[in-house]
C-alpha cells in the first residue's frame, strides 16, 4: 500500500502533540461525507470544532437559529449529534449574525482572486483565537474551501486534511435532493460557484462556454433566486458538466498541499485503510478517531442515462485548454 499517496506531506512540521493545539483544517465539498469526518474530531472532546465556517447563514444567524438547526430537523443524511451544528459559534455572535463573517464568503470568493488582501484571513484568525483562549485545539470542517485550501495553508499553517468521495456517487447524492425533496441547493451552489469566479479565470472562462449568467450583485439569496430562475429547469448533463469542473479544480487546488487525503469510500470499505487513516490522524494531531462506523450510501449509477466518463473527458480537456489561455494568477492570503 502506497502511504505516500495519502500522506502528502508527513514533515516533523505537521505531527503535533495534544497539547501544540496546531489547528486542523477539514476540506471538503457538499455530500462527501465531510459532515461525518468532523462530527468524529467533535465527539474527541479535546478540541472547538467550527462547522462550515463560510456557510452564508452565519452572516444573519442568531442564538435561536443556531439552537433549532440540527441534523434531525432536516433530511440531512448526517449521523446523529448531541448538540446542533453550530453551537461553537454561540459566543461569538454580535448583534446580527457571526462577527468578522461576510455573506460573500460563502460562494463569491470561493476562487480567491489574485494577490491582494483577502478579507477571509482576518476572520478565520478570529475563530483560531477563540479557540486558543480555551485551551483547546480548533477544528474547521468546510465544504466551500478547497479551492482556498492551499492559500489557507500558507497563510494560516496547521494540518489540512482533504476529504473526497467517488464524483459520480457525490454528484448522485446532490442531484437525489432534486429528485426526491425538491430541493436543488446543492447542484445550484456548484453553478453558483462558477457563475461567481473572476471572468477571465479558467472557472469563469468554463462558465462563460456553458452559457452561464453572471448572478446578479446582493445578497447570497438574491444570487440563488437569480441564476435558479434563470437556469431552471437544467439537464442532467449540464449539473453535472458543472459539478465536474467545479470539482477538478478545486482537488487539483487542494491536494498537492494536502497534510492528508481521505477517500471516504476506501474509508468506508477497507478496514486496513481506515486504521492506516486514523494511525495518520492520531501521530499527526495527537486525536484519537475513531472510524469503525463509516458508511457511505451508494446511489445506483445506471439509474440516471448520463455518460459520465465522457463528460469528465470533455470537462477535463476543457479546463485544460482554457488554463493555458488564462493568465496566471497566484492565490494568496493577505
Amino acid at each position: 500500500m502506497n502511504l505516500r499517496r495519502f500522506l502528502l506531506r508527513p514533515e516533523p512540521a505537521a505531527a503535533a502533540g495534544p497539547a501544540s493545539h496546531v489547528p486542523i483544517f477539514l476540506h471538503g465539498g457538499w455530500r462527501c461525507g465531510s459532515t461525518y469526518i468532523w462530527s468524529k474530531f467533535r465527539q474527541t472532546g479535546n478540541s472547538i470544532c467550527f462547522y462550515e465556517p463560510f456557510h452564508e447563514v452565519l452572516a444573519r444567524c442568531t442564538p435561536k437559529k443556531i439552537r433549532r438547526d440540527t441534523a434531525s430537523g432536516w433530511n440531512s443524511r448526517h449521523p446523529a449529534l448531541d448538540r446542533p451544528y453550530r453551537d461553537e459559534y454561540l459566543p461569538l455572535l454580535g448583534m446580527r449574525g457571526l462577527r468578522g463573517y461576510r455573506e460573500d464568503f460563502a460562494l463569491a470568493c470561493y476562487f480567491p482572486r489574485p494577490s491582494g488582501e483577502v478579507p477571509e484571513l482576518q476572520y478565520l484568525s478570529r475563530l483560531l483565537r477563540h479557540a486558543q483562549r480555551t485551551g483547546k485545539g480548533a477544528v474547521l470542517g468546510f465544504s466551500r474551501s478547497l479551492a482556498r485550501a492551499a492559500a489557507m495553508r500558507a497563510a494560516l499553517g496547521g494540518y489540512h486534511v482533504v476529504i473526497r468521495r467517488n464524483p459520480v456517487q457525490q454528484w448522485l447524492s446532490c442531484r437525489s435532493y432534486r429528485v426526491n425533496d425538491g430541493s436543488v441547493y446543492f447542484e445550484l451552489c456548484h453553478f453558483l460557484i462558477l457563475a461567481l469566479a473572476a471572468p477571465d479565470s479558467t472557472a469563469g472562462r468554463f462558465a462563460r462556454g456553458l452559457g452561464l449568467p453572471r448572478p446578479p450583485r446582493g445578497r447570497f439569496r438574491h444570487q440563488f433566486e437569480g441564476l435558479r430562475d434563470a437556469l431552471w429547469p437544467w439537464s442532467d448533463e449540464l449539473s453535472y458538466q458543472v459539478f465536474s469542473a467545479v470539482n477538478q479544480l478545486s482537488h487539483a487546488i487542494a491536494e498537492p498541499d494536502a497534510d492528508l487525503v481521505i477517500d471516504v469510500d476506501r474509508l468506508s470499505r477497507a478496514p486496513e485503510y481506515r486504521a492506516m487513516i486514523q494511525t495518520a490522524l492520531r501521530e499527526h494531531t495527537g486525536l484519537a478517531i475513531d472510524f469503525h462506523d463509516c458508511q457511505v450510501r451508494m446511489h445506483d449509477v445506471d439509474a440516471v442515462p448520463v455518460d459520465f466518463a465522457a463528460i469528465e473527458s470533455e470537462v477535463t480537456h476543457a479546463l485544460r485548454d482554457l488554463d493555458s489561455t488564462c493568465a496566471p494568477t497566484v492565490a494568496t492570503f493577505g
